[in-house]
């Protein structure tokens, strides 16, 4: 067998909590109401408890630091506007990076911490808390393999953002979304991909998407670890081991990387199966888009004439797919090109026809017409075992358990 990667996890985990127990945040939370970002003083006194619960020296830095460590820091991100009144500020709880059991220990101790210090409002869903989300941050110890095209090839980023209601969420894009207008615009020139097979893996490491709107953040990779963005605060108070929750990406970032292709083939054979997809139905997808208003533009994308989506533009497109009422979204894309529009439909009728055959609930779209369009799809690619998740995954782990081969790519 291959000698596998030591694989550590460090977490980034945001938390909504109330007056500590302490009389000046009573007074404080009395008075005003929530903060609108914590203050430095809260940090240090969130950081006290978790010390005192703990035994772990858990900080709160005035600045950001690049050294690994128990910090806890104001959580910008969260609006207080809806806040239940006993609510007073949001905190980002930060973690070094760690072998995978001894993450668990913490993840269990921060949890254990959390409910003697502020009860189990973070344990429960709510409008509050499903804005909350849990990063980890993953890196193989010494030999930091991390790989974005085993990752875009092997890993089913829509199973596990839907598993932790963070689909179409503003900072969780697909990988698969930031790709695939590179591989429908060479594919609609070369129809049976002749070209792009042998070179798939450089055109997908060179649109992998980086940055904070993707939720495997590529932009880490440069700091030696990868940040996954797939995961909610609930999984982390209410979800399974980090094993378990990690059980679809870290194989496929063990899988020797000559030895990739055929899941390189999995990922070409299914855009194969949407390049004819779209083919089919481009000519009768169209949109316009209005005046500027206040910088943006904002439009409608219709399917046989049919309004099925609102797209808005400021320099970047966004692409919002309607239910059967217009601001009842159930899809959503963004940061492509204008003239992409139709590649834009695409891939989110890919990804809406995979969840319907996941079994996962979505809310049909406005247009009859275009649903039965993604169930066709749905069934197309349901009649191919090879192209489900299972498989992927099967095979995922039949490549991680494999020999390297001696020939490199």
């Amino acid at each position: 067998m291959a000698e596998k990667a030591i694989w550590r996890a460090g977490f980034e985990v945001e938390v909504v909590l109330g007056h500590l127990n302490i009389p000046r945040f009573q007074r404080e939370l009395e008075a005003g109401g929530a903060m609108d970002r914590a203050s430095h003083a809260y940090c240090q006194a969130v950081a006290a408890l978790l010390r005192q619960h703990t035994g772990r020296r858990w900080m709160a830095p005035r600045r950001s630091s690049s050294k690994p460590g128990y910090y806890v820091i104001s959580e910008y991100g969260l609006d207080p506007l809806y806040w239940p009144e006993d609510r007073l500020a949001g905190v980002e709880l930060l973690t070094p990076p760690l072998p995978l059991p001894e993450a668990d220990s913490v993840r269990r101790e921060i949890i254990r911490a959390i409910d003697e210090i502020d009860g189990e409002f973070n344990f429960w869903p709510s409008d509050v808390t499903a804005d909350c989300a849990w990063h980890i941050n993953i890196d193989p110890g010494e030999e930091h393999n991390l790989d974005p095209e085993a990752f875009i090839v092997g890993v089913d980023e829509l199973l596990l953002l839907s598993r932790n209601d963070r689909l179409f969420s503003k900072y969780a894009g697909l990988q698969r979304h930031s790709v695939g207008f590179s591989v429908l615009r060479h594919l609609d020139q070369d129809p049976q991909g002749k070209l792009l097979r042998p070179t798939l893996p450089i055109l997908l490491s060179a649109h992998a998407g980086r940055g904070k709107s993707f939720a495997a953040n590529f932009d880490k990779l440069l700091r030696g670890y990868l940040e996954l963005r797939h995961f909610s605060a609930a999984s982390f108070f209410d979800g399974p081991s980090l094993i378990e929750q990690l059980e679809r990406i870290l194989p496929a970032m063990e899988v020797p990387f000559n030895q990739t292709a055929l899941l390189g083939d999995l990922f070409f054979k299914k855009f194969m199966v949407l390049a004819t997809w779209l083919a089919s139905t481009r000519e009768r997808i169209s949109w316009q888009v209005g005046p500027f208003n206040l910088m943006q533009a904002e439009g409608l994308v219709s399917f046989d004439d049919a309004p099925i989506g609102t797209i808005l533009f400021d320099g970047s497109a966004e692409l919002h797919l309607h239910g059967r009422k217009r601001y009842d979204h159930i899809a959503a894309l963004r940061g492509f090109e204008l003239p992409d529009v139709a590649e834009a439909v695409a891939l989110l009728a890919l990804d809406l026809a995979e969840l319907r055959n996941f079994g996962a609930a979505r809310k049909p779209s406005s247009s009859k017409v275009f649903q039965n369009e993604i169930v066709r799809l749905a069934n197309v690619l349901k009649a191919d075992p090879e192209l489900s998740s299972d498989h992927q995954l099967a095979a995922v782990r039949a490549l991680a358990a494999s020999e390297p081969s001696s020939t490199a790519r």
